[in-house]
């Protein structure tokens, strides 16, 4: 983690279960705190029940989309953000949403 050795790691889950299609994966922790998200798995548990349903992780709810998947078929995926991470707004959630699908993440970061 070099730089940010110093900083506080954390983890989170989430699962997106189509109508309740977001779920907060790593809550905000406050203004000016930043989450560098370092590594990610997503899966894919339910196969869409429409044709082009899509599983996302967003900064925020219904913010950017950093990462989509196909939902089309059963699926894991693994995310790695490298040393620095993948910065997310401050004061942001990381936010699991899905289309028409069922959906499970894990995460961890730091915040900064």
């Amino acid at each position: 983690m070099g730089a940010y050795a110093n900083y506080r790691v954390v983890s989170g889950t989430g699962e997106a279960v189509e109508g309740a299609a977001d779920a907060t994966v790593i809550a905000a922790q406050g203004a000016g705190k930043v989450l560098r998200l370092m590594k990610a798995i997503v899966q894919v548990t339910v196969v869409a029940s429409v044709a082009g349903g899509e599983v996302a992780l967003e900064n925020g709810v219904g913010g950017t989309r950093f990462f989509e998947a196909d939902a089309d078929a059963l699926g894991v995926y693994r995310l790695d953000f490298g040393d620095d991470g993948y910065p997310l707004s401050a004061n942001t959630l990381l936010n699991i949403t899905v289309d028409g699908t069922k959906a499970y993440t894990l995460a961890s970061g730091l915040f900064v």
